[in-house]
């Protein structure tokens, strides 16, 4: 594995693995981890490790602890960051899955994924509560959905619903809940019981989308849709899931700032948000800018297990779920951060699509640090104050646009270079957490920004 050595303060969150067996770990390499203690003490036995290459009387893999990243049943017990940072940060391990094809449903693509059963933490307000996997969960279900033609990654933010069963039976429905992962970005999932070995068919309900929607997406998605797949519950499922994990062998990267690469992106046919092509000298520095330093000013830093990457290394256009803020139409007046989010925000010149008189658009991209993923189930208000006194406030719409994204807006028809915007972040993103983001992204607050406004 190399790296890039230059020194920089990632934190030294503690760890439950002592140094010793961190050493163990690595020497195993990724996907085999036979004799590696967890939380619990109990050893973590992969498709390598068992005598009979089950691992557990489930043929998982798993011993069943009650502490790592499962608590028993199909769910493997892998080890975690015990204090993490309250920022992004790097988990254990990387995940593995199995995707399966891409199904359509109306205008949307959907993208099943299915892995053994995972912990996750679910936001509410601003409350986490997290969600362990127990002895009844045997998957844990993935969906994410793209629009159709394009293959860009949609928020659905009104919902989705899965009903899952034996293939030709009934089955049983299910909300699975809106979330965000570092290595699968924005996506629907739930952990799921399911009645032992067999084909299991999955009918996906997609609702419509409320967002206002502006470029070649005004006027679609506003109606649901519905699409099916299937999947193979067995032994071989079981036992390939787990013994793909790959982990982080470095134990000084456990709970280091940064984040594991989205190896969403680039998938199902279609482009990332905001790969347009652009040039010109502010935009050439901005993006110059980025790849040398971090968000928080701090020299980026990059690693490898395998092909698989992760640090706080920048990631090109084509990398991010929603463009690189120098990439935002309009004139880039900032990206603040608030709580380890990066609020890109962009004013754009009177008479844009996104307006339908001849106002300007205050467009605000709210993402996770690295990978941009998109942060719907926000609430921003803003106040525009020029000498004191204000003169524009109100609340942030949310927005779908094919070269933004997922954003909040709104039309200012009075906006002068000096005035003072201030963001304020009543409620911060709703969407469920993978391990990495459970402790960020979860800060409301203020921040305010200068205008340059273009005259």
């Amino acid at each position: 594995m190399t790296r890039d050595t230059t020194p920089t303060d990632r934190g030294e969150p503690t760890r439950t693995h002592s140094r010793r067996r961190a050493l163990a770990l690595a020497a195993t390499g990724a996907g085999a981890l036979s004799g590696c203690l967890t939380d619990s003490g109990s050893d973590i036995v992969s498709e390598g490790g068992a005598d009979d290459g089950s691992g557990g009387e489930n043929g998982s893999g798993a011993d069943g602890g009650s502490e790592g990243e499962g608590g028993g049943g199909a769910a493997p017990s892998l080890p975690r960051v015990e204090d993490p940072p309250a920022a992004t940060y790097v988990p254990t391990h990387f995940e593995a899955m199995r995707r399966l094809d891409p199904v359509e449903a109306g205008e949307y693509l959907l993208e099943p994924m299915v892995t053994y059963p995972h912990r996750f933490w679910n936001v509410t307000g601003d409350r986490v509560e997290e969600a362990a996997p127990t002895d009844e969960h045997d998957v844990h279900l993935m969906v994410t959905v793209r629009d159709a033609e394009t293959g860009r990654i949609l928020p659905a933010e009104t919902g989705l619903r899965v009903t899952v069963g034996r293939e030709g039976e009934s089955g049983t429905p299910n909300a699975p809940w809106p979330m965000v992962s570092q290595e699968m970005g924005f996506h629907f999932g739930d952990n799921l019981s399911l009645d032992g070995d067999g084909t299991y068919e999955a009918t996906v309900r997609v609702g419509a989308i409320d967002a206002r929607k502006t470029g070649s997406f005004a006027g679609r998605f506003e109606e649901p849709a519905t699409g099916s797949f299937t999947f193979e519950y067995d032994r071989s499922f079981r036992e390939s899931v787990i013994g793909d994990i790959a982990y982080v062998r470095e134990e000084s990267d456990w709970g280091a700032r940064g984040a594991m690469a989205n190896g969403a992106v680039g998938r199902g046919g279609g482009r990332s948000y905001g790969d347009a092509d652009r040039d010109g000298p502010d935009h050439v520095d901005a993006q110059r800018q980025d790849a040398d330093r971090d968000h928080r000013g701090e020299p980026r830093w990059e690693a490898r297990v395998g092909d698989r990457r992760y640090g706080t290394y920048w990631r090109p256009p084509e990398e991010g779920e929603l463009p690189p803020a120098a990439h935002l139409p309009g004139t880039l007046q900032g990206e603040p951060v608030l709580g380890d989010a990066l609020l890109a925000a962009s004013l754009l010149s009177p008479g844009s699509r996104f307006v339908d008189g001849d106002e300007r658009y205050l467009a605000v991209s709210p993402r996770t640090p690295y990978n941009r993923s998109m942060l719907p189930m926000t609430a921003i208000d803003y106040a525009l104050r020029r000498e004191g006194e204000t003169v524009a406030s109100g609340s942030l719409d949310p927005a779908l646009d094919d070269e933004v994204g997922h954003h909040y807006g709104t039309a200012l028809g009075d906006a002068a270079s000096g005035d003072e915007l201030t963001l304020s972040v009543t409620t911060p993103s709703n969407a469920s957490r993978h391990a990495g983001y459970e402790t960020a992204l979860l800060e409301t607050g203020e921040v305010s920004l200068a205008l340059e406004v273009d005259e």
